[in-house]
């Protein structure tokens, strides 16, 4: 998913502003004293007068409250980690960023899961400096401490394919990360230590990403963490309602998403159906070829179609919610959806209204099937967008949600 230049061009400045460090100074981690820490590198270090600069400009373009300038105590220090989690139910070296505060402290964690991504070299290990990581990063001199998972296929991992909308192949990886990032700063040269409370946020994969992660430290708990608030913005959180929602369209202008996730499915054998019987022959051909780490989302589009009656098999477009063939796809979709709970946690699903990648009525069922459970509207509430589409969507949503986790850190 890529973002509009216009929104981050004053981001580039800052990034002159960053240090960037080429190896590793640390101490290296011992592995034996660890669960799942293997390693750590140091990446950047964000002055805190860089971060100053950075969140002030933010403020004047998106920030009505002002919260965010006025609540920078500190720089950053952003580290590469690798640690182990479970992938297809076996071992997996897997990485991320952690961004820590540069002074001694408390810090709760904000965990921001990315969103969808093709290219290897676009990860956040791989491209620390990427202006929206940045400006994630720079959320530690705010008082936080941040992580930014790589995701299985990317980073450490880039040697299997990316469980793109994958529940059980891409959960774990959250999960062990912030496992080991108490460990990480439990080191005595990292001056900022955890204290129990946990923020999560995400766009797009990500807002999946986090509905799913809130729901499993909600249901399985997790040690020595606090959940205090989830904020998810546009995620395709029912992914057959989001397929019906593509193929009932006549066009549609991201086919590389919904490629992607039938590619992932279908090695990692989340369904047995050949991808000829849901796309034409034509680009079910190319599609397992395009997905190599190397092309981006727009080269692959390029391959393939915006014409939804070119792009798929006629058969799933006219009656892939009816037939039998079609139940084993139906089946690994509604597996790998976010199904809503009585949940405890305050919620906020954010959407852009003018969004055509992922329609607007994703999120808008999302929160009516919380409020048929009874979950009351001030516990997980809907906030429209106005205005802005899938790409014009991800600073609103990061300035509403990071001005929330301090409003909710400081009482």
């Amino acid at each position: 998913m890529k973002y509009p230049y216009n929104q981050f061009t004053f981001v580039l400045i800052i990034a002159f502003f960053v240090v960037s460090c080429g190896k590793n100074d640390d101490p290296i981690v011992e592995e034996s004293l660890f669960t799942y820490l293997e390693s750590e590198k140091h990446v950047s270090t964000i002055p805190q007068g860089t971060a100053q600069f950075l969140f002030s400009a933010l403020a004047t373009q998106y920030d009505d409250d002002g919260t965010m300038d006025n609540e920078v105590s500190s720089g950053a220090i952003v580290y590469k980690l690798t640690y182990k989690t479970t992938f297809e139910g076996e071992p997996l070296t897997v990485s991320g960023l952690v961004s820590v505060p540069d002074q001694p402290g408390n810090y709760p964690v904000i965990s921001f899961q990315n969103g969808t991504n093709v290219e290897h070299s676009q990860a956040p290990t791989a491209n620390p400096n990427n202006n929206l990581f940045v400006v994630l990063e720079s959320f530690a001199s705010l008082g936080f401490i941040v992580v930014i998972p790589d995701y299985p296929g990317f980073g450490e991992s880039k040697q299997v394919f990316h469980p793109y909308l994958e529940k059980d192949n891409t959960v774990p990886s959250l999960v062990d990360l912030l496992k080991a990032t108490r460990e990480f700063v439990s080191q005595n040269h990292i001056v900022a230590a955890l204290n129990e409370d946990l923020y999560l946020m995400g766009y797009s994969l990500g807002g999946w990403s986090t509905l799913q992660l809130q729901h499993e430290i909600e249901t399985k708990g997790l040690e020595d963490y606090q959940l205090k608030a989830s904020s998810c913005g546009a995620g395709p959180y029912n992914l057959n309602f989001l397929n019906e929602l593509i193929v009932g369209q006549d066009s549609y202008p991201m086919p590389y998403f919904l490629a992607f996730l039938m590619q992932a499915y279908s090695v990692h054998e989340e369904f047995p159906n050949p991808l000829n019987t849901i796309f034409a022959e034509e680009y079910a051909a190319k599609i397992p070829g395009l997905f190599n780490g190397i092309n981006t989302g727009g080269e692959i589009n390029a391959q393939l179609t915006t014409s939804v009656t070119d792009l798929f098999h006629p058969d799933f477009q006219a009656s892939y919610a009816s037939n039998t063939t079609y139940q084993p796809v139906r089946d690994a979709l509604s597996d790998n959806s976010v199904t809503a709970w009585n949940t405890t946690t305050p919620t906020r699903l954010f959407h852009g209204e003018d969004d055509s990648f992922v329609r607007m009525e994703l999120s808008t069922r999302m929160k009516q099937d919380f409020s048929d459970l009874g979950v009351s509207n001030d516990l997980v509430k809907m906030i429209v967008l106005p205005g802005e589409d899938h790409q014009s969507g991800i600073l609103p949503f990061g300035i509403a949600t990071i001005n929330w986790f301090i409003d909710l850190n400081n009482n």
